[in-house]
């Protein structure tokens, strides 16, 4: 999909249909088995979204720590930032979110029965963008 773009960022019009494309994601619990190109989509969607955001928040839902700081990790390094995050061993599910503009993480244990990635992207300037997308697959960016 290419890209209208007006004073180097997206149309407006462009992020409100990308916008509309991820809102049935937030009806979900864990995230769905994907085609290859649909994943391609959303991954596009979600880096032209972290270009024109601030910064973001993201949180994972995972059945073990390894796989949520892989998925965070990866998730992280398609954003353009990388990060070790050192983070002390934990068994069972966790809840990992990790916040862009400060570097913190937090990490709890977790019961629920959500599983994926939850992005959550700040927009001072472009409110189309503003707002929780997901769950994810975890592994969508690897």
């Amino acid at each position: 999909m290419q890209l209208l773009m007006t004073d180097d960022q997206p149309a407006i019009e462009e992020l409100r249909s990308r916008r509309k494309a991820l809102a049935p994601f937030s009806l979900l619990r864990t995230p769905p088995d994907l085609p290859d190109a649909e994943q391609a989509t959303i991954r596009q969607t979600l880096k032209v979204f972290d270009q024109v955001a601030d910064y973001e928040t993201l949180g994972v839902c995972a059945d073990d720590l390894a796989s949520a700081k892989s998925a965070m990790e990866a998730y992280l390094r398609a954003f353009g930032i990388t990060v070790n995050l050192d983070i002390p061993e934990r068994t069972g599910s966790v809840y990992l979110k990790f916040n862009a503009l400060n570097g913190q993480w937090y990490l709890d244990d977790y019961s629920g029965r959500s599983r994926g990635m939850l992005v959550t992207f700040h927009a001072s300037d472009v409110e189309e963008i503003s707002g929780t997308y997901g769950p994810f697959p975890l592994g969508l960016f690897d």
